[in-house]
């Protein structure tokens, strides 16, 4: 062979350092691309608990709303009743004066009582995100210092 064609078969060669450290960052990569496809399938089930947890108190939110609205009607239904039984027009002033003050004092517990199931119903939407968020920082951390 002549000295040009070795040379130029000795150029076209990567050395050994360079092989190895191109293999190592491939490696790496790949690892990396693992790690980040196992966390997005990971978030997707938490997305998915979240959602789920949400819904089902939605469902109860929305049941006690229903719940109250038939209580509340009937109540309604109630003071028109006794309205029917009044015999002196100054027991219409009474009655009214009773039937708001005691339905002021039950809404005034029902929006309470919706408040609590609301905020439940944030918690627990959110709880599964945010262990999942936290979670998966911690991994890529862990997997980036390695």
């Amino acid at each position: 062979m002549s000295s040009k064609k070795v040379k130029a078969e000795m150029n076209t060669e990567l050395p050994q350092e360079m092989t190895a450290m191109a293999q190592k960052t491939v490696d790496q990569a790949q690892a990396a691309f693992d790690k980040a496809s196992e966390i997005a399938h990971g978030n997707v089930q938490l997305f998915d608990a979240a959602a789920n947890a949400a819904k089902n108190r939605f469902n109860d939110l929305q049941l006690k709303a229903i719940e109250f609205a038939q209580a509340n009607i009937n109540a309604g239904f109630g003071f028109t009743r006794k309205l029917f039984a009044v015999k002196e027009p100054t027991e219409v002033f009474s009655l009214q004066q009773t039937f708001l003050k005691e339905q002021a004092e039950v809404l005034q517990k029902q929006a309470a009582e919706l408040n609590e199931l609301t905020v439940a119903l944030a918690k627990e939407a959110v709880k599964p995100l945010q262990d999942g968020l936290t979670k998966s920082f911690n991994d890529i951390s862990k997997s980036m210092a390695a």
